[in-house]
């Protein structure tokens, strides 16, 4: 026998031949009046506790919608901040001011310098190529004929030519001559790259540090120079071992062992034909339109051949960038009316060091800092990428995945940057597990690597080399092996592991690092006269 649903039970008592319905559901009216002519009245005995069910809110209870609770949330929220931009207008009116009208001009002069000289080292790296390309040409040819020499006379073969009468020693020795300079070659080439790549970094952060006062000009300046510092570093290394396989010409079946490995840690399947075989074969690569592709293609990692896109959408093109000179207004706007306040408000906190204040000032500034993160975040990694991806024609547009969900730490920094993140996985952690090195030991070099860069992004514009930046993200270490464990325990989709991840890194991290920043920049500039003291700003 089934058992019925207590919601949808019916329960039908007979009486003289009249049938009374009693339900969840309001009797009909018809039913009532023909109860009431058989003289029917209602008994208290009726059963209203059938059946075990637990409380909605109960673990063993089904699954339940929570929408309503997300709209009062949401709700909530909407008020808050409403009350927070009535709140700042009655204390201090309009702040904004002209975008840029607060650089000085020689700050405009330099931060423009220093973006013109970055493309001389792109255009070198190129250069570095075609020449390495010609000495390649010429090695793969000498080292072609020397080996089928070689085979002709282990088997006995001659042909007349004035080659076929050379010893087969001096065959030999000119093999390992050809070795030797193929090596010797390749080694020249790849520290002329790193001379580069590290030109393209050094000079922007010269300028940063020693030359523009501005801290969001030199911003600008170090951006430019990382991305192309990235760009140059991958170019180098992905050219320097197709030009290998072209010299000797290997077939892809040597790779094959590399592919498992990339396949083994990778969170979705990668095929052969994904990573290896290209539409364009080295040399033919080597051209300047290719490396104009890659200098403004939204990725960090260079190939020969992209997946492209067959179609340009106008109007999907004008929608993104709508959005990313939207979303940088909005950025400004808050950080103009909003964040300054707050932060000069926390200069005298920090200065007597009063813990209370300090915290208040920094939830009260994380508000703030998530939603410019946020739209950061948008701008950037959406529109702006997806724009670009657009007038390119770039196929593979996974710029990000679903980071917002993220259970542990981990899994945040393999989801939210997915090009600096694809970038380590296949310049740094690949080569180094394939050589012999932990997975550990991997992911250690990569986030040190990451806070140094970090540390310069963030302290060299400020002038500040105190370290919180690097700090910040060096420890991520530690809260990545703290939230492992909830994903095992809870799986991946943990709520625990999620807040974690927002608390750590939005609601207190970020403000944190910028309230540290702000307090020592200001002070700084402050004593050497190159700022007037800020005034507090009332704060009720």
């Amino acid at each position: 026998m089934t058992e019925a649903d207590p919601r949808t039970t019916t329960t039908t008592a007979t009486r003289g031949g009249v049938d009374t319905v009693l339900s969840e559901v309001p009797p009909k009216t018809e039913d009532l009046k023909e109860s009431r002519r058989a003289g029917e009245s209602y008994r208290h005995t009726f059963a209203v506790h059938t059946k075990l069910a637990p409380s909605p809110l109960s673990k063993e209870a089904p699954p339940e919608s929570y929408r309503g609770f997300v709209n009062l949330g949401m709700l909530l929220l909407f008020g808050n901040n409403v009350r927070l931009i009535i709140e700042n207008y009655q204390k201090y009116g309009i702040l904004i001011s002209l975008p840029g009208s607060k650089v000085s001009r020689e700050d405009w002069i330099l931060t423009g310098l220093a973006h013109l000289l970055i493309p001389l080292n792109v255009i070198l790296s190129y250069q570095l190529e075609r020449w390495a390309m010609k000495r390649a040409i010429g090695h793969r040819k000498r080292l072609a004929d020397l080996s089928s020499l070689a085979s002709s006379n282990s088997h006995g073969h001659t042909h007349g030519g004035e080659n076929d009468n050379k010893d087969p020693k001096q065959v030999l020795k000119d093999l390992n001559k050809v070795e030797t300079s193929i090596k010797r070659t390749q080694n020249v080439f790849g520290w002329l790259h790193a001379l580069n790549v590290i030109a393209i970094l050094a000079w922007p952060s010269y300028m940063s540090y020693y030359k523009i006062f501005h801290p969001f000009m030199s911003i600008t300046c170090l951006m430019n120079g990382t991305i192309q510092f990235l760009k140059m570093t991958s170019y180098s290394l992905t050219n320097q071992d197709l030009r290998a396989g072209f010299i000797y010409d290997l077939p892809p079946e040597k790779f094959l062992h590399t592919r498992r490995v990339h396949d083994a840690a990778s969170n979705t399947f990668v095929s052969h034909q994904e990573v290896y075989e290209y539409e364009v074969n080295y040399p033919n690569n080597i051209t300047f339109k290719d490396m104009a592709y890659f200098w403004f293609a939204p990725t960090l990692c260079y190939q020969p051949s992209y997946p492209r896109s067959t179609v340009f959408r106008k109007s999907f093109f004008l929608k993104r960038v709508l959005e990313a000179f939207t979303c940088l207004g909005m950025m400004y706007f808050l950080i103009e009316q909003y964040a300054t306040p707050t932060l000069q408000n926390s200069v005298r906190a920090v200065d007597q060091l009063a813990f209370g204040t300090m915290l208040e000032r920094v939830l009260k500034l994380s508000t703030t800092s998530v939603l410019i993160w946020l739209l950061m975040f948008y701008t950037f990694f959406h529109a702006t990428f997806n724009a670009l991806a657009e007038m390119l024609y770039f196929g593979d547009r996974a710029f990000y995945l679903a980071w917002w969900n993220a259970g542990s730490v981990g899994r945040y920094w393999a989801l939210w940057n997915r090009p600096v993140y694809i970038f380590f996985k296949r310049h740094i952690y690949l080569p180094m597990v394939t050589s012999g090195a932990s997975p550990l030991l991997a992911s250690f070099v990569i986030f040190t690597f990451s806070a140094i860069m970090h540390e310069i992004l963030i302290g060299f514009p400020t002038h500040l080399i105190y370290g919180y930046a690097f700090a910040g993200m060096f420890f991520q270490i530690p809260l990545i092996a703290m939230t492992r464990p909830l994903e095992k325990w809870r799986g991946t989709g943990t709520g625990l592991g999620n807040m974690i991840f927002w608390v750590s890194f939005t609601i207190l991290g970020q403000p944190a690092c910028a309230l540290l920043y702000y307090y020592h920049w200001t002070k700084r500039h402050i004593d050497d006269g190159s700022l007037t003291p800020v005034m507090s700003i009332p704060v009720a």
